[in-house]
């Protein structure tokens, strides 16, 4: 169903040097039942990549486009003065009337918040890196998604995770993302213990990854990962524990980006930049038969970055970062939600 949607929103929702903070990356969306949508982002307080000051911005968007932060996690120093407390890769997972937030401490620690009001108050944090251990795989980084986490059907909360045992840096605090591993956790309590799920084995590094379920119940991964192909890698699993297959796929270029999956009612979603070689043309393309062919369903933007996706309410939200490469910034973190489409 190739075609091309329209563009009925379209709301800058984070803006470089807004508040004090250099860049804002790394989003996360979750629409909510009441029609209100859930933002996340890491607020960088300074140019040192993935390390550094950085915090976690949550943030609730109302039907009518109003925007409140309803959480900040982080110790950030603004002006920043050069220490690094980095709170990195906020994920959002559905629960019922519930709402969980796993994020990580300097690539080392794993903790989650429950919000039982849409995210207007928030619980105290909790400690799950005890979860990570259980991985067979020896790590000194560990992270969630980015992007969202899901529930299935059956109430299972599976959110995709990577490990990696990096070269330790000169200043003995920062570590290289690879080599890495990517899987998931799940939890089947409401998300009061987690449980190492499936690794993908048989990848050059797979590292960011996200997670949806089809519509025969089975859950999708993509990852990205170092494989000179330049493509996605897919991977099927029955409910998250084992992984069933695995495999390349040719339709899905990708310049080793996050991308993002989400449920359709017939089919499943893929946001990423369609390209090999830069992050540009943020494209939304769409399956009907489990990943095995994909059509463009929506070109987003020319500009591209990380992306995070999802369908509710009869209408593609994108969350995405507007990335310029000659600036070497993330300008701005945009929100376009698509016209009505069945899918």
């Amino acid at each position: 169903m190739s075609t091309n949607l329209r563009t009925e929103t379209e709301q800058v929702i984070f803006q470089s040097g807004a508040g004090g903070y250099r860049e804002y990356r790394i989003p996360g969306i979750l629409p909510l039942k009441d029609g209100a949508l859930l933002l996340a982002c890491e607020s960088r307080a300074e140019n040192k990549g993935d390390w550094g000051d950085i915090d976690i911005a949550i943030w609730r968007r109302e039907k009518d486009g109003a925007l409140a932060q309803v959480l900040r996690i982080g110790q950030s120093h603004l002006p920043p003065d050069g220490s690094m407390r980095t709170y990195n890769n906020p994920v959002l997972v559905p629960d019922g009337q519930n709402v969980h937030l796993l994020y990580h401490l300097n690539y080392e620690r794993a903790f989650i918040r429950s919000s039982e009001d849409g995210g207007h108050t928030w619980g105290e944090a909790r400690e799950i890196t005890a979860a990570y251990r259980e991985f067979p795989f020896a790590w000194n980084v560990c992270a969630t998604g980015p992007g969202h986490g899901i529930a299935m059907r059956d109430g299972r909360l599976v959110a995709a995770i990577w490990l990696a045992n990096g070269e330790v840096a000169a200043d003995g605090l920062t570590r290289k993302h690879w080599p890495s591993v990517a899987g998931c956790v799940y939890s089947d309590d409401h998300g009061k213990t987690w449980r190492a799920g499936a690794l993908a084995e048989g990848m050059a590094n797979g590292n960011e990854t996200t997670v949806a379920q089809l519509p025969d119940g089975r859950l999708l991964f993509c990852y990205r990962n170092m494989n000179e192909a330049r493509r996605r890698m897919l991977g099927l699993s029955a409910n998250g524990e084992t992984l069933d297959a695995l495999w390349s796929c040719e339709a899905l270029p990708d310049p080793m980006c996050f991308g993002s999956l989400a449920a359709g009612e017939k089919g499943v979603l893929f946001g990423n930049c369609a390209s090999q070689t830069a992050r540009v043309n943020a494209t939304v393309r769409y399956s009907t038969d489990a990943g095995a062919h994909w059509d463009t369903l929506w070109q987003v933007d020319e500009a591209a970055g990380y992306i995070d996706i999802a369908y509710a309410n009869r209408r593609v939200y994108a969350l995405y970062e507007r990335y310029f490469p000659e600036k070497r910034l993330v300008e701005e973190i945009v929100l376009k939600i698509s016209e009505e489409i069945a899918l």
